[in-house]
């Protein structure tokens, strides 16, 4: 993922939130909802066993390796980081599933696939950090066979934010792609302009911020006993990454009303 460096440093204060989730705290799975929204927007998207799917901005290929286990499908990831891609590619290994999921390093906006090469396109929290967002959806409709289902899972505002509020984002949260989040009726009408068809939109709230729901137990079924246990000790450890954690969760409780996340599903 990438940050605006002349809005953020790239430290434990001052780096954007997602990048500090990632590579400070230790979270593999960053996207709202967590593996039940994966799971949601999966089922969204009827993926099954017959099925070859594009995981579009696959990060460290967690999603990705989950996908294939839970549903069986072919799963192939592509990121723009060489390092994240160097990741999942460790992760399926170390699983035995280099032969049913593979990753490739590319750009949502060109992808490196030809047309109809896939039954099902998902993304997760990856439109936000795109040029272009309207571009890459077109890119995931180019790859898609004619029907296929295509699926997006995006932070999504409850409603329209203030000027006031947008700076606070930025100055509290350090949020820099969150410049780039619409209301849960924008996502639509983005995706339909862009041509998706038989938009189906399902508005969820936020609990926690992003990669953040359902507390100790949720991070258990996301992260796996031994990274839970990481994230832990740096939090016990780090006063820097306990006290950051501590800020953004009250940033959260206090903006509910604003934050929220959308699974949009549709067909080709």
């Amino acid at each position: 993922m990438s940050v605006d460096s002349k809005s953020c440093e790239c430290t434990v204060e001052g780096c954007d939130i997602f990048d500090f989730m990632a590579s400070h705290v230790g979270l593999t799975v960053i996207h709202p909802g967590g593996f039940d929204a994966t799971r949601e927007l999966a089922e969204a998207c009827h993926l099954d066993r017959a099925a070859r799917i594009v995981d579009i901005a696959c990060g460290k290929g967690t999603s990705a390796v989950y996908l294939h286990e839970r549903y069986g499908c072919e799963v192939v990831g592509i990121d723009i980081s060489e390092d994240l891609v160097a990741q999942a590619r460790t992760l399926a290994s170390r699983k035995g599933l280099e032969e049913k999921v593979t990753f490739r390093v590319g750009d949502a906006l060109q992808l490196p696939f030809p047309d109809h090469a896939f039954d099902a396109a998902v993304s997760q929290a990856m439109l936000v950090l795109v040029g272009d967002q309207r571009r890459s959806v077109q890119e995931a409709l180019r790859v898609v066979r004619p029907e296929g289902h295509l699926g997006w899972l995006e932070l999504s505002w409850k409603r329209s934010p203030t000027p006031e509020f947008m700076d606070d984002v930025s100055s509290v949260l350090c949020a820099t792609c969150m410049k780039n989040v619409h209301t849960f009726e924008g996502w639509e009408s983005l995706l339909r302009e862009a041509g998706v068809r038989q938009l189906e939109v399902r508005s969820r709230s936020l609990d926690g911020g992003p990669g953040r729901r359902g507390g100790m137990a949720s991070m258990l079924s996301n992260e796996g006993l031994m990274n839970s246990a990481r994230i832990m000790v740096r939090f016990m450890t780090d006063t820097r990454i306990r006290k950051r954690m501590r800020t953004m969760d009250r940033f959260f409780k206090d903006h509910a009303d604003m934050f929220g996340y959308g699974i949009y599903a549709g067909r080709k």
